[in-house]
């Protein structure tokens, strides 16, 4: 019965790409969708917070498993554990398609890959990926449900045979260490729990960095440091470059094996390698106070709480900006922060029935959003982006999600998945009523999409010695949550199906999986730009408000809103089908 079923789903549809490819350098391997359940059951409450896993610590997890878990969980574990230390090569084939009924878009991929899993001595091991893509097109917004993004690491560097592109794909990692103490070098995905789908501090949706791991992981206690070598860009999404860094820390505690909770400190930064963020065990915000403040510094906590084996609650806060002085003085203030919360329970033993999620997700306005230079042309160092894309959840600033996800095994090896995701965002530059920014995005090409790059500052450049000016700034005292007039709302229904067949004497694999998501997206012109320069501005960045007159300025303003009100209008009825088959020897 099994086999006809993984059948039926070769010739069907699919899912995920990317997929089984190697745990220490792919975070959508799906070890980690079965670690989650082992975590969720109780089998492990001492996992790292910082993703992905050396060799050595996939073994200790696993082991633990063999150890202490039933017959099904067992079952799994020796073959994740097969693949990983059996054989240190594995070649093989994948094939995907990807079906968009907006605009009739079809994608499809022919993929040999080869892995490699390796200990060349006791305490070294490497890993690797490595594949090349044949593909008629690239992943694109019109091709992906919205807030989601691209899962495939490619090298945007393409050859071509007639209208097909071949592009390269390779992440790779080395850890030098134990599974208690090991510090990983790599190119790689990378994410910090306990929410590691979409989190709010570092995501595995973000494109694949150059990373420095350094864990300790102790029974009661673990301390994570990770420098991310990352990509920037201007505010307007070009220009990609080098020189941006991300530098991270954390301390784990768990005094007790249903009780554990973080705190997080991060500094974005650029444009030069900074040593001061090497220094473990230190506060970053107060260690840039040397140069006077030049980064942008990020805090945050998380917990997580397991009452009754199976049933689990997690939370995590992230601050980038806060309005101090006023929430101490209980009057308004801004609130440039995310969190997350979350409720899950976790069959304890091997059940038809694996677990059932419920998490929430909200971003206030101008979270990520930082800026460092008047010319919105050069890199933006300080914003929490990679590759143009969020580094952390994939929502947009003013946006929050409700995400319901139920998982089924009926059979050993056969997964179904449903999940519905309810997402609001509203574009916070609706309510900006300030005339004063209000001229500067009349007569300057600024961002005002309501994205990670539509950040509140206004900025220009002193005229004696170039430096930058911070001339205004949106909403100091006030955070307007959700609070516009024209909100974007979406639904996104998706039923996942997958198969994997084992295959035994290699330690490889055959993987097929279905999936479908039909979205309902209202509203969906709400992430378009509210204001652009006007024709009837020109020359007014050289006048003062008063020779212009405030009334000729909020005349133009109130022509663009109305405008942008009419087009972010409509509704959108989308269906995403998936197919992929891959095996591996």
């Amino acid at each position: 019965m099994k086999k006809f079923l993984c059948a039926v789903l070769l010739f069907a549809a699919a899912y995920q790409t990317h997929l089984f490819a190697q745990a220490p350098v792919d975070l959508f391997d799906p070890f980690y969708d079965d670690l989650s359940i082992w975590e969720g059951s109780g089998l492990i409450n001492d996992a790292p917070s910082i993703r992905p896993y050396p060799l050595q610590e996939i073994e200790r997890l696993l082991q633990i498993v063999i150890e202490k878990g039933d017959a099904g969980q067992r079952r799994k574990a020796a073959e994740y554990q097969a693949r990983f230390f059996q054989r240190a090569f594995h070649v093989g084939g994948k094939t995907e398609f990807n079906f968009a009924s907006r605009g009739s878009k079809k994608q499809f991929f022919i993929t040999p890959f080869g892995t490699l899993n390796y200990s060349v001595m006791k305490f070294l091991t490497i890993s690797a990926y490595l594949s090349v893509n044949v593909m008629n097109t690239l992943d694109n917004e019109t091709l992906l449900p919205a807030y989601s993004y691209s899962q495939k690491d490619i090298a945007d560097d393409a050859g071509n045979i007639g209208k097909l592109k071949i592009l390269p794909a390779f992440n790779t990692s080395a850890t030098f260490g134990t599974a208690e103490y090991y510090f990983t070098a790599g190119l790689g995905r990378t994410s910090y729990g306990p929410f590691h789908d979409s989190g709010i501090f570092i995501s595995r949706d973000a494109f694949h960095a150059g990373h420095f791991i350094l864990a300790v992981n102790k029974k009661k206690w673990a301390y994570n440091q990770v420098l991310l070598l990352l990509s920037a860009t201007n505010d307007y999404k070009t220009g990609i470059g080098p020189q941006k860094f991300i530098a991270s820390h954390s301390i784990d505690i768990r005094p007790l094996s249903w009780l554990s909770f973080s705190i997080i400190d991060t500094m974005s930064y650029g444009g030069r390698f900074e040593p001061m963020y090497l220094i473990p065990f230190s506060a970053f915000f107060l260690g840039q106070s040397v140069y006077h403040f030049p980064d942008n510094s990020l805090i945050g906590l998380s917990a997580t709480i397991k009452p009754v084996k199976g049933l689990r609650f997690d939370s995590a806060f992230y601050v980038d900006d806060l309005g101090l002085n006023e929430v101490l003085k209980f009057t308004d203030a801004r609130f440039r922060i995310a969190g997350e919360f979350g409720v899950s329970y976790t069959m304890p033993n091997t059940h038809w029935f694996s677990f059932v999620d419920l998490n929430y997700t909200l971003v206030m306005p101008y979270m990520y959003t930082h800026v460092d230079d008047h010319n919105q042309n050069k890199p933006n160092y300080q914003n929490y982006t990679h590759h143009g894309a969020p580094l952390g959840t994939n929502l947009d600033p003013n946006s929050d999600r409700i995400y319901l996800k139920l998982k089924f095994r009926p059979l050993y090896g056969f997964d179904i998945d449903i999940s519905d995701t309810f997402i609001r965002h509203a574009n916070t530059t609706e309510s900006i009523a300030d005339i004063g920014m209000i001229k500067d995005y009349l007569e300057r090409n600024y961002t005002t999409d309501g994205s990670v790059f539509n950040h509140p500052t206004i900025t220009s450049r002193d005229a004696a010695n170039g430096s930058t000016v911070w001339k205004n700034h949106a909403f100091l005292y006030a955070t307007p949550f959700m609070q516009q007039k024209t909100i974007q709302y979406i639904n996104q229904l998706a039923f996942d199906v997958s198969c994997h067949l084992p295959i035994v004497k290699s330690g490889g694999y055959m993987l097929f999986k279905l999936g479908y998501v039909f979205e309902t997206n209202i509203n969906p012109g709400v992430r378009n730009n509210v204001y652009l320069p006007s024709d009837t501005s020109k020359g007014w960045a050289n006048k003062s408000i008063a020779d212009i007159g405030e009334a000729e300025i909020r005349k133009e303003a109130a022509r663009q809103l109305e405008n942008w009100r009419a087009n972010a209008k409509g509704k959108q009825f989308n269906h995403y089908i998936r197919l992929s088959a891959e095996v591996a020897y």
